[in-house]
């Protein structure tokens, strides 16, 4: 399988989100784990956990999927939703101190000042629920929070 590269585009780039269910990020992407999170997947479900360069992953079926990533009804769903990673959290959302060096000269569309830091917020544009809604000021902020929550 094919790892697909992320699409990241600055949030003011699109006027919204919305999770269509495809499941497109659980079959397009590695799901890597922070190393807290591979200890806690590995003694909560067992050997579902991969180490490669360093970094951890979550196993994958032959397919190239998710390990978790089900379908039902032609919607995709995550058989540990309540306790999936915190990169599946905030996807399609991505979001750093700095810019993205791919990103030169579209920092303003990815900046975001909160509390006075800015911080830079990217979408991945390749999600097939971008810019289906009118939301992205709501969600950004979600983003944000979430993010603070999990990554800080």
């Amino acid at each position: 399988m094919v790892q697909r590269r992320h699409k990241y585009v600055g949030w003011r780039r699109v006027s919204g989100w919305k999770c269509i269910r495809c499941g497109r990020c659980c079959r397009d992407f590695l799901i890597d784990l922070a190393p807290g999170e591979a200890v806690y997947y590995t003694l909560k479900y067992g050997p579902v956990v991969f180490s490669y360069k360093g970094k951890y992953y979550l196993l994958m079926k032959p397919d190239g999927s998710c390990l978790f990533l089900r379908y039902k009804d032609g919607h995709a769903s995550c058989a540990i939703y309540h306790d999936r990673p915190r990169v599946c959290r905030i996807y399609p959302f991505y979001v750093r101190r700095k810019p993205l060096d791919e990103a030169r000269g579209e920092e303003e569309d990815a900046a975001y000042n909160y509390n006075g830091n800015k911080l830079y917020v990217y979408i991945d544009s390749a999600c097939p629920g971008v810019n289906r809604e009118q939301n992205i000021s709501t969600l950004v902020k979600s983003a944000l929070m979430l993010w603070i929550r999990l990554f800080r």
